[in-house]
């Protein structure tokens, strides 16, 4: 008997956690390794980090038969990297919990 399991997370509100890392990527880039000496194949990272909490719902769906609603709220770690000047893109993000 083939017995299927369905994970599903949400976020309750989206748009606050778009605009959390939007601001993160808008961060200035300060330049701080621009009188580091580095190794010709090497390049410098810049990087910019917040930690916010999100809350959301996860839930379980067994065989189609049976539905677990959890709802949570737990701390996240973004954070954005760049190359060049103010162009940062989200690296990763983790849950901190």
């Amino acid at each position: 008997m083939k017995k299927d399991l369905h994970l599903t997370a949400s976020v309750d509100q989206p748009e606050m956690m778009e605009n959390i890392i939007g601001q993160l990527a808008a961060r200035e880039h300060t330049g701080s390794h621009s009188n580091n000496l580095l190794l010709p194949s090497w390049k410098a990272v810049d990087t910019s980090s917040v930690e916010s909490y999100i809350s959301g719902r996860i839930e379980f769906d067994y065989n189609e038969t049976q539905r677990i609603r959890i709802p949570y709220i737990t701390s996240f770690l973004f954070c954005c990297t760049t190359l060049r000047k103010n162009e940062y893109a989200l690296h990763w993000s983790v849950s901190l919990s």
